[in-house]
């Protein structure tokens, strides 16, 4: 059998199935998630959220509370296993709450003189949790994969929603769940009873003689907050409770796909996914897949965190006082819920409990989530195919981050990368090109066998391993440099992917090295030039193979190029123009193809 021809096959497979499986893994068209009412997007929620976030920490008051909170004080069950023992109504006669909000701004530094990251936070006392989260410097994408007018947000205000339809999509909102023997409304109304720069503490007082107080820490140069809910029994009788707080993010116009043939190949331009840590190693689903899942996953105890991911940021809640937690998580519509579920505690008069946890709410550098000591780097994903590439995808960044800080361009930086690759590489190239344009040569005398003995494969081959011993030739040798660069490309595609650092960085006619070419023109590019490499290339292939070759190769990789980041093209661009360079070079060194012995014993 001709080993050299099947070498070529090999190559040809080998890429036919880094397509099938590439496209399986990122290709998939995931559902699409409605609006809360089945319409609309998370940008005109966000959009509407901003305008209605203008009250500060002194308040803008909102007049009466609305009927259902009250019915919800009152002791109505709000759908939450959280009514009312015995529906007293003299909470209705209770004055009612000033809304405030509680703004807080910081800039976290940047690594090895990059630039710093603004952020701005805002709480707010109606439910307790964070009404807004913002990373200035950072732009949603749209639908169509570019950059808005709107900055990254980590939280999605409640303005405007009341009871449970607020309470589920508040970012660290706490319930009280089943099993709780004092009563809660839905959305528990707090009181500020402390504020400064940097600390905040609101506190609910239920009918029961129950006090709960949520309290709130942060740092100016860290996206980190420390915040506690401690519950407090001040009735005359023994009291417990189980208690639920959760991460919850929205979808966005970019986790939607798009109209169109190209859209069903193409993938969204972010994603949602919600992660439970448990067991040293985290459980990662999809908000598309929980959408259809009444009941949602649930994990045992041992959770130590929870987190709504996105691909470049991330809104986490760690557990800091207990190892006992269950986790939970839930799809509410568009609205990603994933929760630390608390074992059930029962407080005598007198008694509190504290429960103590860290949220994390920016970008997904591990640099930072290790700081936070709780393994949180795991929500930055490095696998692919079911390989952890973290390693090499840690050493490619930083390759690049180096070279970015000599360069100042991240496009500059993937050129370095490349060309450094290259020359890693090229003892091994140098090689396997050498020994392919061998057996170029050997064609002839590969052709005579095989018309020597047509009937007999066993002889043939025997023949051509013997050819091959004589002339020094590896007949799969060309197949090495490209396995070896397969797990280069894997890692720079899932490097990009995951990397915030190139998130939305330009070069030349690109806006963002982490997204598709808008305008195709680096895959064009790369079907032209690999197929002049195609051409320059030695084979030992009949016409009909080589032409195959020549023309398939080119085409399946410049179409996956169409939906693949513009930074991983052009890598691929770079490298394979410097191959041929590398090429012509070994071409013009042995001579002709059909040299003479002593050019052939050379070429070995």
């Amino acid at each position: 059998m001709d080993e050299s021809a099947n070498s070529k096959r090999l190559i040809l497979a080998t890429g036919l199935c880094l397509v099938v499986m590439v496209l399986g893994q990122i290709f998939m068209p995931p559902k699409k998630a409605a609006g809360p009412n089945g319409e609309g997007s998370a940008q005109d929620a966000m959009v509407a959220g901003e305008g209605a976030r203008t009250s500060t920490l002194s308040g803008a008051r909102t007049g009466e509370r609305s009927d259902e909170r009250r019915a919800g004080r009152a002791g109505v069950d709000d759908g939450t296993g959280n009514g009312g023992a015995n529906g007293e109504g003299e909470v209705l006669d209770e004055p009612p709450v000033e809304a405030a909000t509680f703004l807080f701004q910081g800039e976290v530094p940047g690594d090895a003189g990059a630039a710093a990251i603004p952020f701005e936070v805002a709480l707010t006392n109606m439910g307790g949790g964070i009404d807004s989260f913002r990373l200035l410097t950072y732009r949603e994408r749209n639908s169509k994969n570019q950059p808005s007018d709107l900055p990254i947000q980590l939280a999605n205000s409640i303005a405007g929603m009341q009871g449970r339809e607020a309470a589920i999509q508040q970012m660290a909102g706490v319930e009280f769940t089943e099993g709780t023997s004092f009563r809660t409304p839905a959305l528990i109304p707090y009181k500020v009873v402390e504020s400064t720069a940097d600390r905040v503490v609101y506190q609910y007082r239920s009918p029961d003689g129950v006090e709960i107080e949520r309290e709130y820490s942060f740092r100016k140069d860290s996206f980190e907050v420390e915040l506690a809910v401690t519950v407090r029994n001040e009735s005359p009788k023994t009291q417990r409770h189980n208690m639920r707080i959760s991460t919850a993010l929205h979808t966005t116009d970019a986790m939607k796909k798009g109209s169109g043939f190209l859209a069903n190949f193409i993938p969204p331009g972010d994603h949602l996914d919600a992660l439970c840590f448990n067991d040293e190693s985290v459980t990662r689903v999809a908000h598309q897949t929980l959408v259809g899942e009444t009941d949602g996953r649930h994990e045992d105890n041992g959770v130590r965190w929870v987190a709504a991911d996105r691909q470049y940021f991330v809104a986490a809640i760690v557990l800091r006082d207990r190892a006992e937690a269950a986790c939970r998580l839930k799809a509410e519509g568009p609205i990603l819920r994933a929760s630390l579920e608390m074992p059930e505690v029962v407080l005598e008069p007198g008694q509190e409990k504290r429960h103590k946890f860290t949220a994390y709410l920016g970008v997904k550098k591990p640099a930072l989530l290790t700081l936070m000591d709780a393994q949180v780097e795991g929500a930055v994903d490095y696998r692919i195919l079911g390989m952890n590439l973290a390693p090499l995808c840690a050493a490619l960044l930083w390759i690049l981050g180096m070279v970015h800080r000599l360069s100042g361009s991240w496009g500059i930086a993937i050129l370095g990368l490349t060309v450094l690759v290259k020359l890693v590489l090229f003892p091994l190239n140098q090689r396997s090109g050498r020994s392919m344009r061998a057996l170029s040569q050997l064609k002839p005398a590969m052709e005579a066998i095989k018309a020597k003995f047509p009937e007999d494969r066993q002889r043939q081959s025997e023949e051509l391993m013997k050819l091959y011993r004589e002339h020094g030739v590896n007949p799969a040798g060309g197949c090495l440099p490209i396995l070896i660069q397969m797990p280069i490309w894997f890692a720079l595609y899932r490097a990009l992917w995951s990397s915030v650092d190139l998130y939305q960085q330009g070069f030349l006619w690109l806006n963002d090295l982490t997204t598709p070419d808008p305008y195709w023109v680096l895959p064009v590019l790369l079907i032209v030039v690999m197929f002049l490499q195609q051409r320059m290339t030695p084979s030992t292939m009949d016409a009909a193979q080589q032409k195959i070759m020549q023309y398939t190769m080119p085409l399946v990789f410049g179409a996956m190029m169409i939906a693949l980041p513009s930074g991983l093209c052009f890598y691929i661009l770079i490298n394979t123009l410097l191959t041929i360079v590398q090429q012509h070079l070994i071409n013009k060194s042995v001579g002709p193809v059909g040299g003479s012995q002593s050019a052939q014993g050379a070429a070995a």
